[in-house]
């Protein structure tokens, strides 16, 4: 039973990484055959892998045929756009309050450096999980920032925007450039002391996310066939 629940965790983990490495695409159909074989497991901890992502709304399950990325209903974006909006623009107002009145701040540092390995890089030629790795710590330390561990165990529950690499991947979704603006537009309010700005900055940076999966939902990417 222990072997069975360690395989499980691995294949589920294995599958986790090859989408925050955007290495499963859109449209295209996966089988847990080959999963099971990249990782010389048998199928059963591979499939119970991909009930679980399938009932986190990662994958979709297509009975005798395989999985597939889940593209994600216009609810299931609302609640993200909720989530990060509430979450996010509450922690950078308070990051903003913080830094005025202290001066200086070791998250809003960290935050800096992140932006900053973004404007010195080519982002529309770095790699996925690398670009990821920079959106995704930037938003992590934002939250971080609250040192309230009930906002921070609500960010490690995967339900915000940074939480879906896997959004990165719809078809003419933002821009890596425009994520670098908002990034900075969020860092300057922040470092100029004001909230109100800092709150809408992020909200703003949500409402991105929100409006071009609107544009797109149209779009026949996840319809069967």
């Amino acid at each position: 039973m222990i072997s069975i629940r360690l395989l499980k965790d691995e294949a589920y983990e294995y599958i986790i990484n090859l989408i925050n490495e955007g290495k499963i695409k859109y449209g295209e159909i996966y089988f847990i055959n080959d999963i099971a074989a990249e990782l010389n497991i048998s199928r059963t901890p591979v499939r119970d892998a991909i009930q679980r992502l399938s009932e986190e709304n990662r994958i979709d399950i297509l009975p005798s045929r395989g999985f597939r990325l889940h593209y994600p209903t216009e609810e299931e974006i609302q609640e993200l756009f909720n989530f990060s909006s509430a979450i996010e623009g509450y922690c950078a107002a308070r990051l903003a309050e913080k830094y005025k009145s202290q001066g200086s701040n070791s998250y809003v540092e960290k935050m800096k450096a992140l932006t900053e390995e973004m404007r010195s890089s080519d982002l529309e030629t770095m790699p996925f999980k690398d670009f990821y790795f920079l959106d995704n710590e930037f938003h992590r330390i934002l939250v971080a920032s609250s040192e309230d561990s009930n906002f921070i165990n609500l960010n490690e529950s995967k339900r915000g925007f940074p939480n879906r690499p896997e959004l990165h991947l719809i078809e003419n979704f933002i821009s890596r450039a425009d994520i670098f603006k908002a990034h900075q537009r969020i860092l300057d309010a922040i470092n100029s002391g004001e909230p109100g700005e800092a709150f809408m900055a992020l909200v703003d940076h949500a409402d991105m996310v929100f409006r071009c999966y609107s544009n797109q939902k149209s779009n026949t990417i996840n319809s069967p066939g």
